[in-house]
């Protein structure tokens, strides 16, 4: 084996041994190159030092690294190989939303059954409710998409009743209440604001029975909050005002 130190101090033959020229042989003792394999050691000032590249895998063993040892923010996304992170690695619940933007996930990272356990839908979907969609402007990605607040589905609906009594409102959607304006008209609220006054209402009238005479059922007025409709028919036990709204919420 080649020397790992060069001599601190050289001494000859029958010389006399004192304790400066001991000194000297601790002191100006160093490592050689010998000392070091320069895969994973190198000599720096001195200095037996870990060479830059030195630690790899195989120089750690299992659990050896521990999450206490990582610092926050260590790990980058340029530490981290193409797909090295697999299903298993991922906990239950660990993704939150502050965590993937609308375009970070693709469609073909997600399996066939990604959303399970899910029941159906059993009641009429509440305006802030989302679904994903694959938008084709963003090559594929997935997108989370408020289908009630933008898709052209009715934005509100139902039936008032058109009778001398206090009006009330039946089989309705994003009705907060209405109320009587005259005996004509009729003031619908919504619950849900509209974006604009652009919306569009469609209004008739239905009877308790079959009537000859035909009477125009016409929207008053519209503000983003509320719309009156009135008909020209007199008030009459049965009758009601039907009406259905498109447009985009507010």
């Amino acid at each position: 084996m080649a020397d790992q130190f060069t001599a601190g101090e050289t001494f000859t033959e029958d010389e006399q041994v004192t304790h400066q020229k001991l000194n000297l042989a601790q002191t100006n003792l160093k490592f050689t190159s010998a000392a070091v394999d320069d895969s994973t050691t190198a000599i720096s000032s001195e200095a037996i030092i870990v060479k830059s590249g030195g630690i790899t895998a195989t120089q750690l063993a299992s659990n050896a690294v521990e999450e206490a040892k990582i610092l926050n923010g260590a790990v980058t996304a340029n530490k981290l190989g193409a797909d090295c992170v697999s299903g298993p690695k991922i906990a239950d619940n660990s993704l939150s939303a502050e965590h993937y933007t609308n375009t970070s996930i693709h469609e073909e990272h997600l399996n066939d059954d990604v959303i399970s356990g899910q029941a159906a839908l059993t009641e009429f979907p509440a305006i802030d409710d989302t679904m994903l969609v694959s938008d084709t402007g963003t090559y594929g990605n997935l997108v989370k998409l408020e289908f009630m607040k933008y898709l052209p589905l009715p934005k509100c609906y139902g039936n008032v009743t058109y009778t001398s009594s206090t009006p009330a409102v039946t089989g309705a959607y994003n009705v907060a209440s209405v109320s009587e304006v005259d005996s004509k008209g009729r003031r619908i609220n919504f619950t849900t604001n509209m974006a604009d006054t652009n919306y569009v209402v469609m209004a008739g009238v239905t009877g308790p029975a079959y009537e000859t005479n035909f009477y125009t059922t016409y929207v008053v007025s519209k503000a983003t909050d509320h719309f009156i409709i009135s008909n020209d028919a007199d008030e009459s036990t049965g009758r009601e005002l039907s009406f259905v709204v498109f447009g985009n919420y507010a």
